[in-house]
């Protein structure tokens, strides 16, 4: 899988990211395949099958943000939007889950398409992420956080992507 994992503060957030990706037995590090993508007001972060992913972090326009209250437009408008780019894969397929930063605030999407937000303002997906969000819990920076992680999950290797946004 790999490891993601997002900080969420008052004024802004940032999203870490591994750059291993397993297909079958065989793992494929690339520093130039990216896990974060910054597409106008967005930052978007994909774990999962590599399918699901590639198209939301690469090519895709997400629909640009209305004004409106943030979580009902991210519910209403960006899902179907989303859900909209994976019509042709088959139901048999794994999913794939997202983290997605827009206006200061980090959004899980789930592999179900759920919009999930915490308190906490500690976000993580795939196999490394609780180490990560262990590590940072214990007073780590994001950036030791992943590479704690890196250490412990088989699925996740260095470089490690970072991607700020708002004053933190």
């Amino acid at each position: 899988m790999t490891t993601i994992v997002g900080v969420e503060t008052k004024n802004g957030f940032t999203i870490a990211a591994d750059s291993q990706t397993t297909e079958g037995e065989r793992a494929w590090i690339s520093k130039d395949t990216k896990k974060i993508t910054e597409v106008g007001e967005y930052v978007i972060a994909g774990a999962g099958v590599s399918n699901l992913c590639d198209v939301a972090l690469y090519g895709w326009q997400p629909p640009e943000y209305d004004g409106t209250d943030l979580y009902t437009f991210m519910v209403s408008v960006f899902i179907p939007a989303l859900r909209g780019l994976h019509t042709d894969v088959p139901k048999e397929t794994d999913g794939a889950s997202f983290l997605v930063g827009i206006n200061s605030k980090l959004f899980y999407i789930g592999e179900d398409y759920a919009v999930l937000r915490t308190n906490t303002g500690l976000y993580g997906i795939g196999s490394g992420a609780n180490w990560a969000i262990g590590a940072i819990m214990a007073g780590a920076t994001i950036k030791e956080a992943m590479k704690i992680a890196v250490k412990l999950d088989i699925n996740s290797s260095a470089p490690i992507q970072i991607v700020k946004r708002g004053t933190l």
